[in-house]
């Protein structure tokens, strides 16, 4: 199942989505598209596969300057988020490689 999503969006814009859908959680990894859980099944936001530079752009757009500080220095991170919706977030941010993957679950289900 393909939610549609045209062009490229904000972390705002996918956390929105999960908080409509109720979906369990969000992963977003470079080389794959981003990907809701949806009562335990997970499904493609959109067919367009992540960058690493989209994973690190949509990451700083819920992290503070000290967690992406923390991140780097660490190579992971895990924090509660609150959207503008009022939502409530757990992220996992992890770097393995190069590459920074994210799991955000949704709190507020």
């Amino acid at each position: 199942m393909v939610f549609g999503m045209a062009g490229m969006y904000g972390m705002n814009d996918l956390l929105n989505l999960v908080a409509r859908e109720s979906a369990e959680e969000l992963r977003l990894e470079p080389g794959r598209p981003p990907i809701i859980v949806l009562h335990g099944k997970a499904r493609v936001v959109d067919s367009s596969l992540l960058t690493s530079d989209n994973v690190n752009e949509l990451f700083r757009g819920i992290a503070t300057e000290e967690q992406s500080r923390e991140l780097r220095r660490c190579g992971a991170i895990h924090f509660n988020f609150a959207a503008q919706n009022s939502a409530r977030f757990w992220v996992n941010a992890v770097v393995q490689g190069e590459a920074l993957g994210l799991t955000i679950k949704n709190l507020g289900r």
